[in-house]
């Protein structure tokens, strides 16, 4: 299995193709950065600190392949 966002435990979906990262906007509120923005980040991006999320990769898939008939519609 690729190791990209998508399928990450810590990623949270935003768009079909972007997210954000839950390590990420930890860190930002242990750095005591409160008003700093979610960091959005790719769906096929990558780091050091995936963990695989197993069956909420294909519940997200299939909130893709929807959100994409809608934008068809």
């Amino acid at each position: 299995m690729k190791e990209h966002c998508l399928n990450c435990k810590y990623y949270q979906i935003h768009e079909t193709t972007s997210g954000f990262c839950r390590v990420e906007i930890l860190t930002a509120k242990e750095s005591g950065c409160k008003k700093k923005n979610k960091p959005l980040v790719e769906a096929e991006h990558t780091c050091e600190r995936w963990k695989n999320c197993g069956q909420t990769y294909y519940i997200r898939l299939g909130w893709i392949k929807n959100k994409e008939k809608e934008m068809l519609a």
